[in-house]
């Protein structure tokens, strides 16, 4: 008995083992940078395991949650990723278009729009060095057969051939007249093909000699050499005897852009694959986004591998030839089952399109390279399951809470917004009807309807239903719309304008002309009296709403304003731009009060907790920050998986949402800081009758979702919720309306 029980916990021990280092390694690159967040960025992935994972984190998560602790970020959703996910390669500063293993299997080449390429170490994931000298983008990279020497190709018009062990360029091949978008070594090293456009060239890789031409936009060679295949836009994939040039059939079946090759390992196979990148909403439009095998000495078909949402851009077979592993723009790869074409995994985790894969010499590993500037390390045999969360498919722009805190909307550019229960983080439904990608949403002060601004519509719906009420169409682009704090009006941005609605008939009131560049986001001012705009003109501007009169230009910023936010009393006004900057404006006055830096790309997404104790913002750097509006301090900052373009807090509690440009939508709880008393305006409502008291002053409690009737005496002032006891403060001003209809919508909700 004793040494059973010794065994279970010695089992149960490797078990907790296992899930730290799987942890750690796929934080290791965060944690390089970031060392101090080691305990965050581990308890946020480990908080889903087992119960013994679980007990080993108790302890000291209570340490972290006492009073007095240094606050941190705690995720209540989990990460969108597959347990397949083994590493993430991060060091690349534009997107990543290539990548290859080494023949030995020790290192692992990329290609990036940065100009460079990087040879990495496979089993540690660390950058060892980067090759600098291509003038323009690199597009392909792929190492000699003998692992010394790696060809690269750029847009630059050349392919260069490097030394591995120094990084030295050993010869440049220049003869194109078009940048060069793929590159390949022949199995002897004695070749090189490179395509550019629709045409294949073959060199002599020791004499810079151009041998041939062939038709195709990818190419690969046989594992014999014997033969090179191409694919080709018109649809088909060719196969060419490599020594003569001589195409010796032509594999028909694509019905779009053929865009990868790949031979299997015996060569007696070819997978192609092919497609065009078009979603509407959950229901994909399919233009032959498929993986397609033929057999290489006859052209038969094979089989037909269906399964990604959009285009697929490369392919590539274990070394066993027994899997095949698809790339995607829809942000996944997939594994397939090469002799049955059965889908076996879906593998998520990056945050963008992903441009390349390729398997390990052993076939233990797949490489994949993304658009989220990334590389990242799989594990195909853990990618069994089909992964059938539920989210967004593309980039997500807007997240919002309800002003009762009980629903998120998040709009994307899969062309949908979503409602989601804030407290559970699951999805309610999904609300389709925009043609093209969503980069706003709103809600009303009721919670009954949501605005979304799409690319060319704005479009009103029932929150309730999902049903799509109303669409106005624009000739401009619109990035931004909000409603007013009284729920009468939708602000938009068309363009450079700035338009002003009736919410109930679509009367147009005002239009806003001023910037000089496509405005970015709007806010009203929390009495709904002023408006805020951003503009890619580098600038914000205040507005009177109820003449349109122009008040203020915001000057400071040096790169386009990306987002705007009012604090939650009126006093200052929040922005962060391109130029990585997040900055504090007095808004009665527009003189700018605080800059803050500490982005490393640009930022994207800010706003102001509701007491006004705190900031929050996103960027282009996959980090959310959390700040100190009175000294500009950074308070604790979270990194995930992709870019961050958006963020949302909850009114009552500290808890935040935001979205990346993978789909996912994250909802956070700050632990550690605590909000004040949250900062409420009141609501004045005139009513001439025999049969009422000429005015009502009224808040509503976003804790207790009731309302309040309260006298003029205690506007301005710290009072606790009659209904709750919850402590509020009250602004000076209010808001000028009837309440009594969000005080019923509230109460049906509840």
């Amino acid at each position: 008995m004793a040494e059973k029980m010794i065994q279970n916990s010695t089992c149960e021990q490797n078990i907790v083992l296992k899930a730290f280092s799987r942890a750690l390694t796929r934080e290791a690159h965060v944690l390089t940078d970031e060392p101090d967040l080691l305990w965050q960025q581990l308890y946020n992935r480990l908080q889903w395991e087992g119960e013994g994972v679980k007990q080993t984190l108790a302890s000291e998560l209570t340490r972290r949650c006492a009073p007095g602790a240094r606050p941190w970020l705690r995720l209540k959703t989990p990460y969108r990723e597959s347990e397949a996910l083994i590493r993430t390669l991060q060091g690349h500063t534009d997107r990543v278009n290539a990548c290859a293993f080494s023949p030995n299997g020790r290192f692992i080449v990329s290609a990036s729009d940065d100009k460079t390429l990087r040879v990495w170490d496979a089993a540690t994931g660390q950058s060892l060095r980067t090759m600098e000298g291509h003038t323009e983008k690199v597009s392909d990279c792929a190492f000699s057969p003998d692992g010394q020497f790696i060809v690269s190709s750029s847009y630059d018009k050349t392919l260069r051939v490097w030394e591995v062990t120094t990084g030295q360029i050993i010869r440049t091949l220049e003869g194109d007249t078009e940048y060069i978008n793929k590159c390949v070594f022949s199995p002897d090293g004695s070749l090189i093909a490179s395509t550019h456009g629709n045409t294949v060239q073959v060199w002599n890789a020791t004499f810079n000699q151009q041998l041939r031409t062939l038709e195709g936009n990818s190419c690969v060679f046989s594992p014999d050499g014997h033969l090179i295949a191409t694919a080709c836009a018109d649809n088909m994939v060719r196969v060419w005897e490599t020594v003569t040039g001589k195409l010796l059939r032509t594999l028909k079946g694509h019905t779009r852009p053929v865009h990868a090759c790949a031979f299997s390992p015996d060569g007696c196979f070819i997978a192609s694959v092919s497609g065009d990148q078009l979603n509407v909403g959950d229901h994909s439009a399919w233009t032959d986004n498929s993986l397609r095998i033929w057999e290489t000495s006859t052209g038969q078909l094979v089989h037909t591998l269906e399964g990604h949402t959009n285009s697929i851009g490369a392919c590539a077979f274990s070394s066993d030839g027994n899997l095949i592993a698809s790339a995607s723009t829809d942000t996944t790869l997939r594994v397939w089952d090469a002799n049955s074409g059965q889908a076996l995994g879906t593998l998520e985790g990056h945050t963008a399109e992903v441009n390349a894969c390729v398997f390990s010499p052993n076939g233990s590993l797949i490489v994949s390279a993304s658009d989220d500037k990334t590389l990242r390390i799989w594990d195909p045999t853990r990618g069994q399951s089909m992964n059938t969360q539920d989210g967004h498919h593309d980039e997500v722009n807007t997240c919002v809470f309800s002003q009762d805190g009980r629903f998120i909307a998040s709009a994307s550019w899969d062309r949908t917004l979503r409602v989601w229960d804030a407290s559970s983080g699951l999805p309610i439904r999904t609300l389709i009807g925009h043609t093209s990608r969503v980069d706003a949403c709103a809600f009303s002060p009721d919670g009954r309807f949501i605005v979304s601004a799409g690319e060319f519509t704005l479009g009103v719906w029932d929150t309730a239903s999902g049903q799509l009420l109303r669409t106005l169409e624009s000739h401009f682009r619109l990035r931004a719309c909000a409603f007013s704090p009284d729920g009468r009006m939708i602000a938009s941005a068309v363009g450079s304008d700035l338009r002003l609605r009736d919410a109930a008939n679509d009367k147009p009131l005002h239009t806003l002309e001023g910037h000089k560049g496509p405005i970015t986001a709007c806010a009203f001012s929390p009495d709904g009296r002023f408006i805020i705009s951003a503009s890619q003109d580098k600038r914000l501007r205040m507005w009177e709403v109820a003449s349109g009169k122009p008040l203020h230009i915001l000057e400071g910023h040096t790169e386009g304003v990306t987002a705007c936010a009012y604090s939650p009393d009126g006093r200052f006004i929040l922005s962060t731009s391109r130029d990585k900057t997040l900055r504090m404006w007095e808004a009665v006055t527009g003189h700018l009060l605080l800059t803050l830096e500490g982005n490393t790309l640009f930022g994207s997404g800010c706003a102001f907790s509701p007491d006004g104790r705190f900031m929050a913002s996103t960027g282009d750097d996959k980090i959310l920050r959390i700040w100190n509006p009175g000294n500009g301090e950074m308070l604790t900052c979270l990194s995930l998986p992709g870019a961050l373009h958006s963020i949302g807090l909850h009114p009552t509690a500290p808890q935040m949402v935001c979205g990346d440009a993978g789909g996912a939508v994250y909802i956070l709880e700050i632990v550690g800081l605590q909000y004040g008393s949250i900062i409420l305006t009141a609501w004045n409502f005139t009513l001439r009758s025999l049969f009422r008291k000429p005015d009502s002053l009224a808040f509503g409690c976003p804790t207790c979702r009731t309302w309040s009737e309260i006298s003029e005496t205690t506007l301005g002032s710290e009072i606790p919720c009659p209904n709750c006891g919850k402590p509020v403060r009250l602004n000076s001003f209010t808001i000028q309306g009837d309440w009594h209809p969000i005080a019923e919508a509230w109460e049906r909700k509840a």
